[in-house]
């Protein structure tokens, strides 16, 4: 007979892995994105080399929503 308590608790582990293996993806392309574009403006003006401050900040908030992606797991039940 199948033991639905413990099929269950594997559901619930599989699905906060994708929540936050998906919840990931997004800021992962997002932070890419911002660097390749940062260094591609520095590429074409070296001037553009001191705005790395503002594209720190830029990349801080992209991986917040990683991090409420990677927290949500902890709050749901």
């Amino acid at each position: 007979m199948l033991d639905f308590a413990a099929a269950a608790v594997s559901l619930n582990v599989l699905g906060k892995g994708l929540m936050v293996g998906l919840g990931f993806i997004g800021p992962s392309i997002g932070i890419g994105l911002i660097g390749g574009n940062y260094l591609q403006a520095v590429g074409r003006n070296p001037e553009a080399a001191k705005f790395f401050g503002q594209a720190l900040v830029f990349v801080a908030i992209v991986e917040l929503f990683g991090l409420l992606a990677f927290a949500s797991t902890f709050i749901i039940k």
